[in-house]
């Protein structure tokens, strides 16, 4: 049965190999838990008292309520889909609501360290690794996209003239990202440049040295090289140029329903969390300016 449903995953839900990966590992760690092989699961036997067992064990060994949600999620789709082609008749998951998740401030680049090197990140360069390389960091922070976005990029989704890319977010939702004049010069000079290593008009817009799509892991590195070249510190990673994309944009006074059409959220709550980053930056800012904040230690 499990095998089915993963396969109903990747054929009708077009999940990505990875996430059905993902799904069968929660389902598989819930079976260990309730102590059956898959052949000899019987889930009209699952009751919620089990699956709340199997939430308060992982709570107990430290995972993140991020980490228990998910699972949790994987096993709830696993038996909707059971209901549907009528193999059980309830679902012991309908009593069991999700753990509250701390709300995580979003890291971001500060606005300085960006000034601070734009100079050499907005200077085009003639050497086609060094665009490359460049025009990925620029992307990422001038858009908001995804790392998955990014790498699906074809050249013919892009249009210089209309200074717009159409990129594919989760679920296959296709958008219409717009793009600076300047971001639109240093993709011309790109292409200019790529054409010398690939003359086609339908591929990859970023391609590895082997003449394929670039990997995640190769974006990955890329980001961490020129992210520490900037001087930042701790996490390196293209969800941090999306976050910084959203908290410069939002810092600067764009609406939040504007960003959250940029940065292709279904629901306006996923990016509300971007206002905490604004919060902060606005309490920085009072703390630096305000005679009553600079002279706190002082009487009245």
């Amino acid at each position: 049965m499990l095998d089915d449903f993963l396969k109903y995953l990747e054929a009708e839900k077009q999940y990505s190999k990875l996430t059905v990966l993902a799904y069968g590992d929660d389902i598989r760690q819930f079976l260990l838990y309730y102590g059956v092989d898959e052949k000899d699961f019987r889930p009209e036997k699952v009751t919620h008292l089990d699956i709340r067992g199997w939430i308060m064990s992982m709570v107990s060994e430290g995972a993140k309520s991020t980490t228990v949600n998910r699972k949790v999620s994987s096993l709830r789709s696993y038996y909707r889909y059971l209901m549907r082609r009528g193999i059980v008749s309830r679902d012991p998951l309908a009593k069991i609501t999700s753990l509250k998740k701390p709300r995580r401030v979003p890291v971001f680049v500060e606005k300085s360290k960006v000034v601070r090197f734009s100079d050499f990140l907005m200077e085009p360069s003639a050497d086609y690794e060094t665009e490359r390389r460049l025009l990925i960091i620029i992307l990422f922070y001038a858009t908001g996209i995804r790392l998955a976005e990014l790498i699906g990029i074809d050249v013919e989704d892009i249009s210089l003239e209309q200074r717009e890319i159409k990129v594919t977010g989760k679920g296959n939702k296709q958008r219409i990202v717009p793009i600076p004049q300047i971001v639109a010069l240093r993709l011309k000079n790109y292409l200019d440049l790529r054409k010398n290593i690939c003359n086609s008009d339908k591929n990859p817009l970023f391609l590895s040295n082997k003449l394929e799509r670039i990997s995640r892991t190769e974006v990955y590195k890329i980001v961490n090289e020129v992210l520490a070249l900037m001087g930042v510190e701790g996490k390196k990673s293209p969800h941090i140029l999306r976050h910084t994309f959203a908290t410069h944009l939002l810092n600067e006074g764009a609406g939040i329903e504007t960003v959250k059409e940029l940065l292709g959220h279904s629901n306006l709550s996923t990016t509300q969390i971007y206002t905490h980053s604004t919060i902060a930056e606005l309490k920085k800012s009072y703390d630096n300016a305000h005679p009553r904040a600079k002279n706190k230690n002082e009487k009245d």
